[in-house]
């Protein structure tokens, strides 16, 4: 029961956010930067959020989030989210060969619709062109890992269990 209110609470705190600064933005251009968006891509960032970050907090995933549409923006990378998440071998997931869908306990349920929630939010964020908390970071890495790339780039941030770099 604990998790599941926590579950509704960060929930509520996504909408609140979502919610915040509503009428100080083009909306125009916001429902035209989401209607780019497929439901193709919407359950492929909800999968990469999930599986990249689903025993992370809300700030936690949302930071993965963000990484996948700042590929999307970048030049290095597909231009839409489908094509980011399965390019090959970027996120360990894609090519671990388990099961690519959720699981089917009362918590990795819980864990999906988060993922779902925090899909929405992020998306919305990102078409009224608000600032990333992880800025314009395309690359992380867990924080018990050291990745031949990591010096190659700069680091950001450090959230959670994940280090953050552009």
């Amino acid at each position: 029961m604990k998790t599941f209110i926590a579950g509704t609470a960060n929930a509520l705190v996504l909408a609140a956010m979502a919610a915040v600064g509503f009428y100080q933005i083009d909306e125009a251009s916001a429902q035209q930067r989401i209607n780019t968006i497929d439901m193709d891509d919407k359950y492929c960032l909800q999968q990469n959020i999930y599986f990249e970050a689903r025993n992370q907090s809300t700030l936690g995933q949302a930071s993965v989030a963000w990484v996948t549409l700042n590929r999307v923006e970048s030049e290095r990378y597909p231009n839409d989210i489908c094509g980011v998440v399965w390019q090959n071998k970027q996120f360990s997931w894609t090519h671990d060969g388990k099961k690519d869908e959720p699981g089917t306990s009362f918590l990795e349920q819980q864990a999906w619709e988060k993922a779902g929630v925090v899909t929405d939010v992020v998306l919305m964020e990102w078409a009224r062109a608000r600032q990333s908390p992880v800025e314009d970071a395309t690359m992380y890495h867990a924080t018990y890992v050291t990745p031949y790339w990591a010096s190659s780039y700069n680091e950001i941030t450090t959230i959670e269990t994940h280090i953050f770099y552009n």
